[in-house]
């Protein structure tokens, strides 16, 4: 059943994108090997509207062999597809799924699946289960896969960052990933910075201030700084590194 309704549901894009064959998209995705049909948002939207109510007939199993079946494509529409019917059953999600969420993990190639995951799973499972997903987060920030440490990071951002609830353990992985080679990465640290800035800036701040005088790159600060104006983003900008404080970048 989940298999067949997957067939249907790629047969639907690729008849409204009019394209069976993936192309790589280098636009929003330069340096990955990100493959799309093509589709516009309100296509896309418009077709999982027609879907959505086949798919929450499924049974939890059901659920996940769908979804990890639509990630396993490779095709950027069919996983994000994958995501938003997983997203269906977030109530009846629990660790016990950590290991399956690793295996996802391990076959995204694209930041837009990272943080469609992260916002749409794992925000809502670090509401109702904080300590066993800090820890999936803790393994995922020191993983060899790119995807998992931005994952491990971007959790953090929009509604778990303005809560305030998550300050200090996303200090405490952004320490991890401030030198991280990666710009995907990179940027997962400046946004998570930027969005507990709005809950946090007491303690964000600072720590944006120091990271300046450490010379992290360019790219975390910026992107933590968006929202600040006038004088105080002025401020951040006028710190000057100490080529002291600089140790090599780790990949």
């Amino acid at each position: 059943m989940p298999l067949l309704l997957n067939k249907e549901l790629r047969e639907a894009m690729e008849q409204s994108a009019e394209r069976t064959v993936p192309l790589v998209d280098r636009r929003y995705h330069k340096h990955e090997e990100y493959r799309a049909l093509g589709l516009k948002a309100a296509q896309y939207y418009r077709i999982m509207d027609l879907f959505i109510p086949r798919f929450s007939e499924l049974s939890l199993p059901e659920i996940l062999k769908s979804a990890q079946a639509l990630l396993d494509m490779r095709i950027g529409e069919l996983g994000h597809a994958g995501i938003h019917i997983l997203s269906l059953r977030t109530k009846d999600l629990t660790p016990d799924h950590f290991s399956l969420f690793d295996r996802m993990a391990d076959g995204f190639h694209s930041w837009s699946h990272v943080d469609g995951f992260c916002i749409d799973i794992l925000q809502p499972l670090l509401a109702a289960h904080p300590k066993e997903t800090l820890g999936l987060l803790e393994r995922w920030s020191g993983s060899s896969n790119r995807f998992k440490r931005r994952a491990s990071i971007v959790t953090f951002v929009r509604k778990a960052g303005a809560s305030g609830k998550y300050t200090d353990p996303m200090l405490k992985l952004c320490e991890k990933l401030i030198w991280d080679k990666e710009d995907i990465v990179q940027k997962g640290v400046g946004w998570a910075l930027k969005d507990n800035l709005r809950s946090a800036k007491d303690v964000v701040l600072p720590y944006i201030l120091e990271l300046r005088r450490r010379g992290v790159p360019s790219t975390i600060t910026l992107y933590a700084i968006r929202d600040l104006k006038g004088e105080e983003r002025k401020a951040v900008l006028a710190v000057k590194r100490n080529p002291k404080s600089r140790p090599s970048i780790k990949s």
